[in-house]
């Protein structure tokens, strides 16, 4: 008997292997995908603004004609900032402009056609948004969570296929929101176990008996690496780089900011002074970039010349801070009236499911169930306020929460919630071999402990 059940053992591990293999190649399967459709000839867009926000404001520096710039980018009230057109679109543009003469002479052919014009731009926006899925990987990777099924999800995404791979300053933000989202669940792991260590050696130094022991143990906390302002400088500045991007930024930012300045609060090792320091620091490192980005839109403008730098005739009438205007355009309702408005329930009703499908209808059927839960004052149904889970149910309903103040809602407005959706819902949606879809309502009657309801929905299986 031994042997046949060595090999069935072997066996089955063949199978998981396999099954793991497959599941890796399906993942490539869309990554590639994702890279192809690149390369079929554009005959539309989803929105203009995917060409008058990007490529018409920066072709016309890099090939120095003349170009209509669309309002956004008016000098008497800029709205948007000005780099990551350029960054985006000229970069791509300068490699054109140096593979050109190569191809001009080697194939018969150039490279300054409208599909290259707009096929190098999208090349560089396609490239860049594989940095989500590697973001998404290390996250599964420091909370230990099977990764292979969330890239696949992700990957298969109707978001990641199209807008991803569009020259949107949405794909911008969310290339943005997944690198936050990283490293502040970087910062969270080690801070959880920095601190409980560090709690239970304070535990042991205050039962030791002698000064000794009590030494030791003193050297061992001293001992702990740091972790109270890990990252805060990257932090600072994907922040405001975000902000000037898009300033829909602030609602995609204020989750992972929040439980990175409360990572650990709470803790004998951890109290207020420390997120008062967290919060400063946060704070002082982001004005750098902050004057750094006034000053590039300054110029570009026109608001600031050299010459005036030179001769220190400088006032305040020589900056212009566009994510201000943004703001303080669309405060006013009658502008945007002329971009479409709609009903504050648009992005939870019909975005979030046009979108993301059945992933966003489990997020929103799970935030309602937690809410409600909340109300009751069933607190033990909830998940603990610095987990992972709840920092990823705040990152996804935040930002929809905030962007639904304003009557003017577009679905690109709201795709890099798609990370933290996949997080936490993405090993529901099981193969078909082994389940169909997951019924809710049946996982939580076949629960015996109805306080771990919220639990078992964002847990593995």
């Amino acid at each position: 008997m031994q042997p046949l059940s060595l090999f069935c053992c072997s066996k089955n591990d063949n199978h998981k292997i396999l099954h793991f293999c497959s599941k890796r190649a399906l993942y490539w399967l869309f990554a590639t995908l994702r890279l192809v459709l690149v390369f079929v000839p554009q005959t539309g867009y989803i929105h203009p603004d995917e060409f008058f926000q990007f490529i018409e404001v920066a072709a016309g520096d890099s090939f120095d004609i003349d170009v209509y710039k669309p309002w956004e980018f008016n000098i008497t009230f800029p709205v948007r900032n000005s780099l990551f057109p350029q960054l985006c679109v000229r970069i791509p543009y300068f490699i054109l402009a140096g593979l050109n003469p190569y191809c001009e002479y080697f194939f018969g052919f150039s490279l300054k056609t409208p599909y290259f014009l707009i096929l190098f731009p999208r090349l560089m926006m396609t490239i860049l948004s594989f940095t989500s899925d590697y973001c998404l990987y290390k996250i599964c990777l420091i909370f230990r969570r099977s990764y292979i099924d969330r890239l696949t999800v992700f990957a298969s995404s109707y978001v990641m296929l199209i807008y991803s791979t569009r020259t949107f300053s949405n794909a911008v933000e969310m290339i943005l929101t997944s690198v936050l989202l990283y490293h502040v669940s970087r910062c969270m792991e080690l801070s959880n176990k920095v601190v409980l260590q560090s709690d239970y050696l304070a535990d042991k130094y205050y039962r030791a008996k002698t000064g000794v022991e009590r030494t030791k143990i003193y050297k061992l906390r001293m001992s702990l690496p740091p972790h109270s302002l890990n990252d805060c400088l990257l932090l600072a500045t994907i922040t405001v780089f975000g902000i000037f991007n898009r300033p829909t930024f602030l609602a995609f930012s204020f989750a992972p900011i929040f439980f990175w300045l409360h990572r650990g609060l709470g803790s004998k090792s951890v109290g207020f002074l420390d997120f008062h320091i967290r919060m400063l620091t946060f704070i002082c490192f982001g004005i750098p970039t902050v004057i750094g980005l006034i000053l590039y839109d300054s110029l570009y403008f026109g608001y600031l010349t050299m010459a005036e730098i030179g001769k220190f005739e400088i006032s305040m009438n020589n900056f212009v801070v566009t994510p201000f205007n943004f703001l303080k355009y669309n405060s006013i309702t009658d502008n945007l009236k002329n971009h479409g408005i709609h009903p504050c329930f648009l992005h939870v009703a019909v975005n979030v499911p046009l979108l993301f499908n059945v992933l966003g209808i489990i997020g929103i059927i799970t935030f309602g169930r937690m809410l409600n839960s909340g109300l009751r004052g069933r607190w033990l149904e909830l998940p603990r306020i610095q987990n992972v889970e709840s920092f990823m149910v705040a990152s996804f309903i935040i930002p929809i929460a905030m962007l639904s103040i304003f009557p003017h809602q577009e679905p690109r407005f709201i795709i890099p919630v798609l990370i933290p959706l996949v997080f936490l819902f993405a090993h529901w949606i099981k193969n078909s071999s082994n389940s169909n879809v997951v019924n809710i309502t049946e996982r939580r009657k076949a629960n015996d402990k109805p306080n771990k309801n919220y639990k078992i929905g964002l847990k593995e299986n």
